[in-house]
């Protein structure tokens, strides 16, 4: 283990962090100011500008800095919302209007997400070619997704070759590659430990960032007759829950730093945001999170066992008085007990929403059973031979994209698919553990948020149309391509320093870098 240690250290100098640290808060302001300056120009209906400001300095920058794009690309995907939505009568958080995963104009089917992602694609060929090397990962997990994104194309072709609709098949199939880009970019781009740091800085960051946006709007709305329940985005249950294991984990495994000061000062307003935005899948991901969590820090750090055994103690005990109190009832303090209560003893309307989702999965069944091994394809809607409430009027897409992804996988590519979704999802937590044991705890711990990242995206897939949302689909993949880095660099072949460490020298001081991570 002190072998592979000096062998990632190699790669890193305290400047490094010094500058890694300081590249996130810019990333993510440089998204952010750059979305809403798109969102100007949207509203003044100008989309040309858009793609003209894209088009002149996007390519230049990532020309120079490759890796930036990928930055840009999840800090974007930590603070904008897929789609607008609307708090009871009032609209969302105002970062809903950045049109990142929108189109320019109506009709174009083009989003400024995928004008990032086809430069970095240029740039990565050109690059590459100059090189005479594009870094592509040659893992199990990689060849996992080339196969799932071959039976994507697949089926996305017998969808159309049904009578399926190509603009509702091009949107259900771009999560998919949207993940595979985000790998690829990500294993063959960073080459370098602090830019893993920055990643995770980018994640606290924009998750804090949206955190405080759920705290301002429930205390706008709190007090409102009727009060509406959710607050921001289904997507914020998946990052508000990695961003609780990133915390535990910067304490577990002792990285100390800015990073753990600012994660630990953000926790609260995630806490608050998470309970007032009142998703019951948020706590299914907590709880599933939580266990995948301990199961990889108990492998990983022998020395704190004991401490594990006594956390799940006091855990169980404030359990078995909080459950108790919280039982019957609905405030933001309760919304964990109220989503056990919902599925032991619902209410009328969790009774409701569960009998819907039973009807559903029944109809999902039958379309599976109705279609060939190759699945009915995308693009088409679901058969509803089984009578289930209409919320059409709610959610328009409803007919296409139901709340359970992991049938949606089986009835849209077939029995074929569905292996390998969890080929991929096998892959992927197997990769992690094995960075998770690699005995860097910096490493370890970057392992152990991709790992229940997986978990995270399986829950949120499977109670809420989790592997549709783009958002967790791009930071999945970022997260899983950054556990090849990590294994690379603990394998001792990082590769040279790349374009990133010219990115950061630019904000370097002479001011010394503190220990840990930053």
């Amino acid at each position: 283990m002190k072998g592979a240690h000096s062998a990632v250290a190699e790669h890193t100098t305290p400047a490094d962090t010094l500058r890694a640290r300081k590249l996130a808060p810019l990333v993510v302001a440089a998204a952010v100011a750059g979305g809403i300056g798109a969102a100007k120009l949207a509203a003044m209906r100008q989309p040309m500008l858009i793609i003209l400001f894209v088009v002149v300095l996007v390519p230049l920058a990532l020309w120079k800095w490759p890796q930036a794009g990928v930055l840009t690309l999840l800090a974007g995907t930590a603070t904008v919302e897929q789609f607008r939505y609307t708090v009871g009568p009032r609209p969302g958080v105002f970062t809903d209007k950045i049109p990142l995963f929108q189109s320019l104009s109506k009709g174009s089917g083009i989003t400024p997400a995928e004008m990032l992602l086809v430069l970095i694609t240029l740039i990565w060929l050109m690059k590459g070619a100059v090189d005479r090397s594009w870094g592509v990962p040659r893992s199990p997990l990689a060849r996992s997704i080339v196969l799932l994104l071959v039976m994507v194309v697949i089926a996305f072709g017998v969808g159309i070759a049904h009578g399926g609709k190509v603009k509702v098949a091009g949107w259900e199939v771009r999560p998919w590659f949207y993940l595979g880009l985000a790998y690829l970019f990500t294993a063959s781009l960073l080459r370098t430990r602090n830019v893993l740091r920055t990643i995770l800085w980018t994640l606290v960051l924009g998750t804090g960032f949206k955190a405080l946006q759920g705290v301002m709007m429930f205390l706008s709305i709190r007090h409102m007759p009727g009060r509406p329940e959710n607050i921001l985005a289904h997507e914020e249950s998946f990052f508000f829950g990695v961003f609780i294991i990133l915390t535990l984990g910067l304490w577990l495994f002792q990285v100390r730093g800015r990073l753990r000061i600012v994660a630990t000062c953000l926790l609260p307003f995630v806490l608050i945001a998470d309970m007032a935005n009142a998703r019951r899948n948020a706590w299914a991901i907590i709880g599933t999170t939580l266990i995948a969590f301990g199961i990889a820090a108990y492998s990983a750090l022998p020395e704190r066992r004991r401490g594990l055994r006594r956390i799940g103690a006091v855990v169980m005990v404030i359990s078995a008085f909080y459950f108790p109190l919280f039982w019957n009832k609905t405030g933001t303090l309760a919304q964990a007990a109220r989503a056990v209560h919902s599925q032991i003893a619902p209410d009328a309307r969790d009774k409701q929403s569960n009998q819907y989702r039973i009807a559903e999965n029944l109809n999902l069944a039958l379309n599976i059973r109705q279609s060939a091994s190759l699945g009915r394809g995308f693009g088409l809607p679901i058969h509803y031979a089984i009578a289930i409430v209409d919320i059409s009027n709610v959610d328009a897409a409803i007919a296409f994209l139901p709340h359970n992804g992991i049938l949606w996988v089986w009835m849209r590519m077939g029995i074929l698919g569905e292996i390998l979704f969890w080929a991929m999802v096998a892959a992927a937590i197997i990769r992690s553990c094995l960075l998770v044991k690699a005995g860097d705890r910096e490493l370890a711990l970057f392992g152990t948020v991709a790992a229940c990242a997986v978990v995270a995206y399986v829950v949120q897939g499977y109670n809420d149309l989790g592997l549709f949302w783009f958002r967790i689909a791009i930071c999945l993949g970022v997260l899983l391509g950054g556990v090849e880095v990590g294994l690379r660099l603990m394998s001792g072949h990082a590769g040279p320093a790349g374009a990133d460490e010219e990115l950061l020298a630019l904000l370097d001081e002479t001011e010394p870098a503190p220990a840990g991570m930053r």
